[in-house]
């Protein structure tokens, strides 16, 4: 992007910058002229002039390309430039035009093989901390504290919720008759009949799409559901879909959905354009999987529910396939994934005693930390500092998973057994835990705001 300087008064200046950083100037003894035109960014070159190239004195109409600017040394007055564009002179520039900074777009970057080294690199740069490790509170944050609101939540209402771009949160109705609204900046909770009633555990996980609608999750539904927040207008679409099919949904990149195989021996996948309904993929054994993570390139990781494999689909080619998961981890393993800042994927406990971590650039499955009861969590959220809460379903406290250092905590108690499911996170910090037995909302306030692309975007924003 282009920006237009007024003219620099002759002094003595240095450039110094590096790859993905704005351009700075600061004050040097100098004896020499130069006069650069434009600066644009790409790889340091003028004209016919290398890199390495010194000179005296110059007056130059070309261009110098100051991006890559950590792998070339050129200077100007000086034989031995000490940064990558070094002017021992006196310096004028009549325009800059600033190097694009990817790192600062990296979460509006479509997800692919070829973005994804930047897209991981903008979610480290996105962890706010104040040292270089992850997972290490700001000094000025106090830590997580943990309360409720609302009240008379009917029992087994909700599966997971989604955060909407006006700043509410809709928990997805499961076996209930209305569709839960939770505006944060109020703390109020309200309801949105809906008609006709669906099916007992109708719907297992929520997803957002671009429009701003809510698709979601078809469980015991034969059907896909639809809501419209901003007119509160619910409808169904497709039909035929078997019961208990699906555990989850990710949006892909292309602005389909796809639909995370339970019992369904396939692969689901909507079109909200079109409101077309098919499948892909097949001899998917039942059980297999429970939530899913969309990765930076593109891919997404079926969380290993009953199977012994962890799920990967390429939305590209429609190729599924598979990573081993050694040793097997049970029936009912694991509930819900989580997308940490390094690209690796952490699987939220349920029967497993253990926190799974799955690398997928290089397809291993290790485990951490042990000793974890038996369905413990449902679901997990990655915090604005790097760790990860666990949702509380039987643990009666807070879970707590630092990545950087493999620890496991806890925190709160008192918490009721089978009290929520799965949590959103808010962008001044707090998480949302979406009631499931509980008949309140569990707030957990981090104290550590979050950008709201972050909170919204597909990487986390799912069930």
């Amino acid at each position: 992007m282009a920006s237009t300087l007024s003219t620099l008064v002759p002094t003595n200046y240095v450039l110094t910058s590096g790859a993905n950083s704005a351009l700075t100037w600061t004050n040097v003894l100098t004896a020499k002229t130069v006069n650069a035109s434009t600066m644009v960014g790409s790889t340091l070159s003028i004209n016919t002039i290398s890199a390495t190239s010194s000179f005296a004195s110059t007056s130059q109409s070309g261009s110098i390309n100051v991006s890559t600017l950590t792998t070339s040394t050129m200077g100007v007055g000086t034989g031995t430039g000490t940064y990558a564009l070094d002017i021992r002179a006196t310096g004028y520039v009549s325009s800059i035009n600033a190097p694009v900074d990817l790192l600062a777009q990296g979460l509006s970057l479509y997800p692919s093989t070829t973005n994804s080294s930047t897209i991981i690199a903008a979610m480290t740069k996105s962890v706010n901390r104040v040292t270089p490790v992850s997972g290490t509170l700001p000094f000025w944050a106090s830590g997580g504290t943990y309360g409720t609101v609302g009240s008379g939540i009917p029992g087994v209402a909700y599966y997971g919720g989604v955060l909407l771009p006006d700043g509410r949160v809709v928990f997805v109705p499961q076996n209930t008759t209305y569709i839960g609204i939770f505006n944060p900046a109020t703390n109020a909770y309200s309801t949105v009949t809906i008609s006709p009633t669906p099916a007992s555990y109708a719907y297992n996980g929520g997803v957002l799409l671009p429009d701003g609608r809510v698709v979601f999750v078809p469980g015991t539904a034969t059907y896909i559901g639809l809501f419209n927040p901003a007119t509160n207008a619910y409808t169904t679409t497709a039909s035929g879909i078997p019961t208990n099919a699906y555990l989850g949904g990710v949006l892909l990149p292309d602005g389909r959905v796809v639909f995370v195989p339970y019992n369904a021996t396939y692969i689901g996948i909507f079109n909200p354009a079109t409101n077309a309904y098919t499948t892909t993929a097949s001899g998917i054994p039942a059980d297999a999987y429970q939530g899913g993570v969309l990765l930076p390139d593109g891919r997404v990781v079926f969380v290993p529910r009953s199977s012994g494999t962890i799920g990967l689909f390429n939305p590209a080619t429609n190729a599924y396939t598979t990573a081993a998961v050694s040793p097997a981890p049970g029936a009912a393993a694991y509930c819900g994934g989580v997308l940490l800042p390094d690209g690796r994927v952490v699987f939220a406990p349920q029967n497993a005693t253990y926190i799974g971590l799955f690398n997928p650039a290089t397809n291993a499955y290790t485990t951490t930390a042990s000793s974890i009861p038996s369905a413990a969590y449902s679901g997990g959220v990655l915090l604005p500092d790097g760790r990860v809460v666990l949702v509380p379903s039987s643990a009666t406290y807070i879970g707590l998973f630092n990545p950087v250092t493999n620890a496991y905590t806890t925190t709160a108690s008192g918490i009721p057994s089978g009290a929520y499911t799965g949590g959103v996170l808010l962008p001044d910090g707090r998480v949302v835990f979406v009631p499931a037995s509980a008949t309140y909302i569990g707030i957990f306030n981090t104290n550590t705001p979050a950008s709201k692309s972050r909170c919204l975007h597909p990487f986390f924003n799912k069930v």
